[in-house]
């Protein structure tokens, strides 16, 4: 059979890069995923072994010690990341956010301090917009800066669901601030906050409390992040541009939700292959149950499903790419690979 979800017109070094994510997939990613998801365990190892292979400069500038590569590559990598275990696939994501931010809207003096020391992986993103009572509702946020008038903010409140909260050390974070109260979504201004990993008070004034407990998404810390006091510097702004932080955030966004697309295809994918591998090697009735032509309707509408899924991300990168719009695509296409994903986890079960 063909294989699943292949996309064409890849450059030869796309390719190799993307052969190389698999390979490392099926070696280091599956055989660890069942106990290290079991265990709620942070993937150290394999993490090191993404930051030897490069992957945290996956999406930055050369100029800045990265590889320079597409959304579309990274994209590619992380749906064979999501293959072999979702959570590793995570621990990328909110790096690149806040990288493709700071290259996007940062000023020079912040591109160069963050990126080069992000594109090793020394430097490690983390994206911070949900807090206790909204998510989706950024107009509604309330966690605030207060302008203290000699080059400084205040910042006081609470943030939600902090992907990499205790292993990151720089989150991007939005806030509300006085700049730009006249009009909508114009005081909110977004902080490049540096901090040390771990949990408890890590800076004055920045509480970490610990790894909230999940269904899933196991191994990878997922955190609350309380400001009290905390004192940041007007130069932490993100292109130091007061009240320009719901643009800025919602660019970043539309690589997240590529990104989701990309991990619902790779686990989609891998529960294809473990659905078509047990109906080959399961029997009744004297031959393995994929010939029975109702299991072989039920995986020919799997394939079918995670085909156009993987086509829809792919589209929603490219786009990106191109540098038009992708909004719509890339939640179109997260929305559709993520229920195609349910569907195809659910009926290899069956």
């Amino acid at each position: 059979m063909t294989r699943l979800a292949q996309t064409l017109g890849l450059s030869e070094f796309q390719t190799e890069i993307i052969s190389a994510v698999r390979q490392f997939v099926d070696k280091e990613v599956i055989p660890n995923a069942q106990e290290l998801e079991h265990a709620d365990a942070y993937p150290q190892h394999i993490v090191d072994a993404m930051r030897d292979m490069g992957l945290f400069g996956l999406m930055i500038p050369q100029e800045y010690g990265g590889l320079g590569e597409s959304l579309l590559t990274y994209a590619l990598c992380v749906e064979e990341l999501a293959r072999g275990w979702m959570s590793v696939s995570g621990v990328i994501n909110t790096h690149f956010i806040v990288a493709y931010m700071i290259g996007q809207h940062g000023t020079d003096a912040q591109k160069r301090h963050y990126l080069p020391k992000m594109a090793t992986g020394e430097t490690r993103g983390a994206f911070s917009m949900s807090e206790p009572e909204l998510g989706s509702d950024v107009a509604a946020i309330r966690t605030r800066a207060k302008n203290n008038g000699d080059g400084t903010y205040t910042i006081d409140g609470q943030k939600m669901w902090l992907t990499n909260g205790g292993s990151s050390t720089l989150v991007a974070v939005l806030v509300r601030t006085d700049e730009g109260a006249d009009k909508p979504h114009r005081n909110l201004t977004a902080f490049l906050i540096e901090k040390p990993t771990g949990f408890g008070e890590v800076a004055p004034g920045l509480v970490i409390p610990g790894k909230l407990d999940k269904l899933g998404y196991k191994g990878i810390d997922t955190t609350e992040l309380i400001f009290d006091g905390y004192r940041a510097e007007a130069t932490d702004i993100l292109g130091e541009a007061p009240g320009r932080g719901f643009f800025q955030m919602m660019d970043g966004v539309e690589i997240g939700r590529v990104n989701v697309s990309a991990r619902a295809c790779g686990v989609g994918i891998r529960a294809f292959e473990l659905a078509v591998r047990y109906a080959q090697q399961r029997s009744t009735f004297g031959k393995p149950i994929a010939e029975h032509q109702a299991i072989a309707f039920q995986l020919a509408e799997m394939a079918t499903k995670v085909e156009a899924a993987h086509l829809m991300m792919v589209n929603a990168a490219r786009l990106k790419d191109s540098g038009d719009r992708n909004d719509v695509a890339a939640g179109m296409a997260k929305y559709f690979a993520s229920e195609v994903c349910a569907e195809v986890t659910q009926q290899s079960f069956r």
